[in-house]
């Protein structure tokens, strides 16, 4: 398990903020995304994840310890994004360590696991996490069985950004970074925070293999 930490990212969706992807080895093999559309997979976010993945992560990549270290060295209650790739680490002792490293920082995470009890203990700790969904439909069920979890998830590439609900009528809001100028994580707490009501955060599919994410979103 290795990563990759830059100090301030110059993806413009990121924005300006710190920013962390883990290695490939934190992907849970549930993800429905993996060799089926995850942006990661491909373009130029590949070829640091894939450097990062395979140990070739020369002075840029650092291990767990290393990590926990960088995250304790930011000013607090800076605003910080974990997982641009990768998932959160596979022990529940591990996830526990980032969420005592980041007091008094907000980030930004999201995961594809459903360690829904681990996840409440990152929280007491102001480690707030969000569960990835692939699908509309896959938010409810979630929500059906942790109803006080922060759920995102994946929409069709053309999506609107209007009011948008999923099967069982919860409200989803539209990533604003996808369509406002000028909107950016750094820039945004939408899911950097529980959010009112509940509200699902939906993100259109993006990347060179959007459209085939939309096309198996319509066959749900």
């Amino acid at each position: 398990m290795r990563f990759l930490f830059v100090r301030s990212s110059t993806n413009t969706k990121i924005g300006p903020m710190p920013a962390v992807m883990a290695s490939r080895d934190t992907c849970p093999s549930t993800c429905a995304l993996r060799g089926a559309g995850c942006y990661a997979e491909h373009g130029p976010s590949a070829i640091h994840w894939n450097r990062v993945s395979s140990g070739d992560g020369g002075k840029t990549a650092v291990t767990f310890e290393q990590l926990l270290h960088l995250i304790r060295a930011l000013p607090r209650k800076i605003r910080w994004r974990y997982g641009t790739a990768g998932d959160l680490p596979r022990e529940d002792h591990q996830v526990l360590a980032l969420a005592s490293a980041n007091q008094g920082r907000e980030a930004i995470i999201f995961t594809h696991g459903r360690r829904y009890d681990l996840y409440r203990q990152a929280r007491e700790q102001q480690f707030h996490i969000n569960v990835s969904a692939d699908s509309p439909a896959q938010a409810d069920a979630i929500l059906d069985a942790a109803p006080d979890m922060s759920v995102v998830t994946v929409l069709p590439h053309d999506t609107p950004h209007g009011k948008l609900r999923t099967p069982a009528g919860r409200e989803i809001a539209v990533c604003p970074a996808t369509f406002a100028k000028g909107v950016s994580c750094a820039t945004c707490n939408l899911c950097s925070r529980p959010r009112p009501r509940g509200v699902i955060v939906g993100f259109p599919a993006h990347g060179a293999r959007r459209k085939v994410i939309s096309r198996r979103l319509a066959e749900q």
